[in-house]
Parts: C-alpha cells; structure tokens; sequence
C-alpha cells in the first residue's frame, strides 16, 4: 500500500503503515470476499460489505486465526524441519527485508520452514479452493482452473488439469498438456488466469509471487543458496467434518476419506512467472514515491479499482467524485445486468466512467438495444413505473396457498463447526415462517413462527429442522400442502437439502418443502424458464415491474421501500444478514463487538425482529403487487 504524504484526502490519515493493522485488514478482506460467493454464488440479497476493519472483525478474528494454526498443523505432516509461524502476532513470523534504491521491501511468512536441504514458504488464505475445482452449470458446462484427477480424453480432451493432486498437494501438471489443439489453448487459457492479479485465480498467487521477490533477494544478500519452494495453503472444500471432538471438547479436523481440512498448492512455477510483473509494479511505484506528481490529474479508473466489491480501493472516494455526487437511482451504470453498450463503444462499468457517462440519462437512447434498458429508460424518464399485469397474474396463477414465506438465518463460519459441515458452509440458526393461508389473509404476529437457537455453540438444527415440518402442512402423497416462498428460493432451498441430508427423519418432508417453492424476484423483475410457454421467448425476457427508485437492483431492501414505503429496517438493532449473524456470535459476550444491545435478551430479540421483518415484507410485497394489477 502506497500512502502519498501530499494527498489532501488520504483515506488513513496517517503516514505510515502499522502491519498488524494493514494485516488484519487483508483477513477482514479475503474474509467477506469469501462469504459473499460461498454457495455457488447464492446470497440473500445483493448488499455490499464494506472490508474495512470494523467491529466485525473482533468477532470473526478467531476463526480466522484458527485456520492458520490448523494450517500449521497439517503442514507439520508433509514438510519436515523448523518451523516459525504465529498466527497471534505478525512481528513473531518469520521476516525477510530487501533494500533497494532507497527503499525497504519487506514480508512476513505465514509458515516458513527449512531444513538443510530447503525451504519452504507456506502462505495461508482463509479462503477455499472451490474457485480452483470442477463447476459444471445446469446447462453441462464445465468451468475452474483445476480440474478433477480424469483422464483428459473423457472430456473431449479440452478440459485438461493445470494441477493434478498427490497426497494433500495440488502441483503443476508436467504432463504433456498437448492431447489437441483445444486442450493446448485451454491449458495456456488458465496458466494466464494465474498471472492477473486482479481475478479471483490470480490474486493470492501475486501475493505470494511478491513475498518470492523479497525473499530470494535477501536469500542472496545472505549467500544462502538452498531451494526454495512457495505454497498456498487453503481451506479444502470438499472437506466434510465428521463433528469429533478432542479431549477439551474443541473441534478436532482428523483427515477423514483422504481429505484435509486443509491443502496445499504448489505455485512454484506461477510466482516465478510473475517476476517480470513484480518488477514492473515495483518500477512503477518506485517512480510514483520519487517523482513528484499532481493529485489533480484524472486517472483512469479500471478493475484495478474493484469497484462495488469487498477489495475496493481506500481511494475510490477521491477518484470517483464526480460518480459519487450523481444521486444511486441515476447513476449510470444501473442498467440492468450491465455489460457495456456495443454502440457506444463501451464494454463495462469502467469505460463508462472513463468516457464521463455518470448519469443514468447521460447514456444516448440509441445505445439501449435491450428492453430492458429502455423499460428502465422510460421509467425513469417519466417519473413512472412499468407494470406487467399479465405476467404478475401469471405468476399469482401458479401459487397454491397456503404460502410458507420462509427465510433462513446462517452463519458461513470458516471452519465448519457441526458434523456434516464444510468450511464456508452456510450453518443455520434461525428461521421465520409467515403463514398466508389465503390471498392477503396473514397476520404478523399470530401467523407467524420462529425458531432461533439458544445457545450460538451449540448444533440445534435437528430441532431447527423439525420445528420447519411441523409448522408445515403435507398432502397425503407427501407433497407440500401450498407454496414456499422466499426472496431467493435457491438459498433456502440449498440450506433444505442440506438438513434433509443430515437428517433423514425429516428428509422427505424437507424436500417436499424444496419442490414447491417459488421465488418473488421471479414475480418482480422475471424468469425466462417460467414465462416462455406462455408469453414468448421475448417477452419472459423483460422484466415484470421497475421503478426509478430501484436503481436498477430487486433485493428486498430496494423493492421494499418502493412498494411497502411504511416498511423499513434502517430503525432496527438488526438490519442485515451480517449483522445477524455477527449478533448471533456475540450472545453472551459482556462486550460485544456489533451494535449496543446490553445482554443476550436484547440480542435475541432483535434477531426475531429482523427475521420476522424479511418474511413479513414478503407478504407485505405481495399485497401491494396484488393492488396494482
């Protein structure tokens, strides 16, 4: 990080860089960009984390920690010799310093180990190799960097492994990769994916590839000649715990069927590949510090920027000051699922800045080739908004009452803590269950049920899971008697099949309540799949229902306030997903890291206020649809 001493609105406001502040700043980073895209991707809204050092951070810290020293441990299994590492206190670590032209460079090791023969550097991320393994879509198509141990031609030989597993270490596949033409192309394909460090591949490998730098430069200086080899440690997650504990009744990760709770990945060849790109940036910096510059020239923004995201620069506040005074529904990068306008010439968000189109009219109608864009357009042009009656009564058709709006609460810890867990899996605590037997008849309080754990140590999602079936009506064919609804079905339907997996006294009825769901963003902005038959392929493309205010989003926190105004969850203790489960996390704390709610009375409390506020504004939704069409 590069903090320039004549920058009027330095973001730190101080004029050094404190390593444990900066290095707990990256664990509160890699963090929330991991629980953002744990489950494929599913979240129950689209709300933004900040990674900025916050209290949540003394809440989430010690797993975090945890997954250093379970890294230790298992490395202490393939790598023999010392070991340095204190996951507690960074200046205990192992550090390596390199001066040049003036300036120090400079890393601390995770886990440095040597022995007369080698060394090893391990750099551990509390994030999971699940980006690096086989995806395959609903659609067959296969995706990631490192694909399962097959043999390439029973993929057509165009999905060949970049890294190949012996043991517990993923390392580069040495194979002739040349099967075909394809497999060639792909295989050079993803080796590039290694070398950006601005995507999700490529970002720990430039971690590691700098600390390569440092570290061999004052290997040099110090004639010490011995090999040495770079790892990524992380979080495995085809891991499942088996829920053992040790003899102090804490969370014992044995392996268990060949899988580590963590594994290792040899980027040997990756970091030395990006030594030419190290160089270049530290050209790049050098010059920035020596040569005198004007804070007021215009930099081009780019993903360098990572715009929106948990890793956004501190700077963004000064480089985007003319974005930033636009009002959220007229900016205008909210037009819908946004991926440039082939007519203007602009292929993301970036270049539309670039080019100075910040308002959501300052893009030229000719450039709305979609009809959706022009829908949002109009809307916004007219002060109005776009109501499909047929399609919403369409929908409304397919709803057999009575609707179980049903929302879940979780905890995604990094380490898995009950049986049958994963890291990163989404551990439920909480649910509420809003009852509408009829259209418009439901009551907040009397037609409503929540079960929220006791104890946040506790594993109560038996009793979570038979709590759900019993509030729940069946047909005597087994199937749901009505409709679960949620805000995103594929989240509540992900976290069914996981109780019904774990148990099967309840799995039937589990995933009968899973068959029968339908999703209110398919009533508010669309599903192709559920409107094509009826409407054309065209027209179950364009959206239900927008509103300027929406700004281009359909979460419940935007769809909320302009259809049930009366509604709002700025006035709650408990406003979003993280602040529940970091409430959760915090039941009996004396000092709690999140908000100012004295015991644990308080804290439970407001986590039903706020559960029970998501399923209500669903039936509260729906009322109001109703009234429009």
């Amino acid at each position: 990080m590069y903090f320039p001493m004549d920058l009027k609105c330095n973001p730190t406001g101080k004029d050094d860089i404190d390593d444990e502040r900066e290095r707990r700043a990256e664990r509160m980073e890699e963090m929330m960009s991991e629980m953002s895209s744990a489950d494929s991707g599913e979240s129950e809204d689209d709300e933004v984390y900040d990674a900025t050092p916050s209290p949540e951070l003394e809440a989430l810290l010690p797993f975090y920690n945890q997954v250093e020293d379970e890294a230790l441990k298992i490395a202490k299994k393939y790598f023999h010799g010392k070991f340095v590492a204190d996951y507690l206190d960074v200046h205990k670590q192992k550090l390596f310093e390199y001066e040049s032209h003036g300036h120090t460079y400079r890393c601390y090791v995770d886990i440095y180990n040597e022995n007369e023969e080698e060394i090893n550097i391990i750099e551990v991320k509390a994030t999971t190799n699940s980006k690096y393994l086989l995806k395959v879509d609903a659609d067959g198509k296969k995706s990631g960097l490192f694909f399962m141990d097959v043999a390439p031609r029973k993929r057509g030989g165009n999905a060949y492994p970049l890294f190949v597993k012996g043991g517990n270490i993923w390392r580069f596949n040495d194979a002739d990769s040349k099967v075909n033409d394809d497999a060639a192309k792909n295989f050079e394909e993803k080796k590039k994916k290694l070398l950006d460090r601005y995507c999700n591949e490529g970002k720990y490998p430039h971690d590691l590839a700098f600390q390569r730098y440092v570290i061999e430069h004052a290997l040099r200086r110090d004639n010490d000649n011995r090999p040495v080899n770079f790892y990524l440690a992380v979080l495995n997650s085809e891991y499942v715990f088996d829920g053992s504990v040790d003899a102090d009744g804490k969370c014992d990760y044995k392996e268990i069927d060949g899988q580590e709770l963590v594994t290792f990945y040899d980027l040997n060849e990756t970091t030395e590949a990006y030594q030419p790109i190290i160089l270049r940036e530290i050209a790049t910096l050098e010059s920035y510090i020596n040569t005198p510059h004007d804070i007021n020239v215009k930099v081009p923004v780019g993903k360098w920027c990572a715009w929106g995201q948990n890793t956004e620069c501190i700077f963004w506040k000064h480089c985007f000051q003319k974005l930033r005074a636009v009002p959220d529904k007229n900016k205008a990068n909210n037009y819908l699922s946004f991926r440039g306008f082939s007519a203007g010439s602009i292929t993301d968000k970036y270049q539309l800045v670039n080019e100075g189109y910040y308002k959501f009219d300052d893009v030229p109608e000719g450039w709305l080739a979609s009809d959706n864009h022009t829908i949002q357009r109009d809307c916004y042009d007219n002060g109005e908004e776009h109501v499909d009656k047929e399609k919403m009564r369409y929908w409304f058709k397919q709803i057999e009452y009575p609707i179980y709006h049903l929302d879940f609460e979780a905890f995604p810890c990094p380490l898995p803590r009950f049986r049958g867990e994963t890291p990163y899996r989404q551990s439920v605590f909480e649910f509420s269950l809003h009852i509408e037997r009829a259209p418009g008849i439901c009551d907040k309080v009397s037609d409503n049920y929540i079960f929220l754990n006791a104890r946040c140590d506790d594993d109560e999602r038996k009793d979570l899971a038979e709590a759900l079936v019993n509030q729940c009506a069946f047909n005597e064919d087994g199937t749901l008697h009505g409709t679960m609804l949620a805000q995103n079905t594929s989240y509540e339907r992900g976290r069914l099949e996981e109780l019904a997996e774990l148990y099967p006294k309840y799995r039937a009825k589990l995933l009968a309540i899973r068959d029968k769901s339908a999703d209110l963003i398919h009533l508010l902005k669309t599903k192709k799949e559920l409107y094509k038959d009826a409407f054309g392929e065209a027209r179950a493309k364009q959206i239900n229902y927008y509103h300027p205010d929406l700004s281009g989003s359909y979460s419940i926190k935007k769809t909320l306030p302009v259809l049930v105004p009366s509604l709002t969850y700025s006035t709650l203790n408990v406003g979003n997903g993280v602040e529940a489960y970091i409430t959760y996390l915090n039941y009996d704390s004396p000092d709690p890291t999140f908000g100012k709610l004295i015991n644990k009375a308080q804290r439970r409390n407001s986590l039903e206020i706020y559960c029970q506020q998501d399923t209500w504004a669903m039936v509260e939704i729906l009322r109001a649809v109703r009234a429009k069409i």
